[in-house]
């Protein structure tokens, strides 16, 4: 049961650390912006892995929802 609880809690976490980029603060451009030419290909394409986390996360939230409707979800303490 903890490792659903973890697995739940950590997977929004790590999403928010890999896929929402850092804040910085506009600066004034020097010059004007010019579109490029070609389009950018060293930016990797995580859509997959984005799509594949929420799949795990929310089939690990809706059995825990549905273990609390039962009244099944129990966390032990293991010593």
């Amino acid at each position: 049961m903890v490792f659903q609880l973890a697995i739940v809690i950590i997977i929004p976490i790590i999403m928010g650390v890999v896929f929402v980029p850092p804040f910085d603060a506009p600066e004034a451009p020097d010059e004007e912006i010019k579109p490029p030419s070609e389009p950018i290909t060293d930016i990797p394409d995580r859509d997959f892995l984005y799509f594949f986390l929420m799949l795990v996360w929310l089939f690990f939230l809706i059995r825990i929802l549905f273990q609390i409707k039962r009244k099944t979800f129990k966390i032990q303490r293991k010593f």
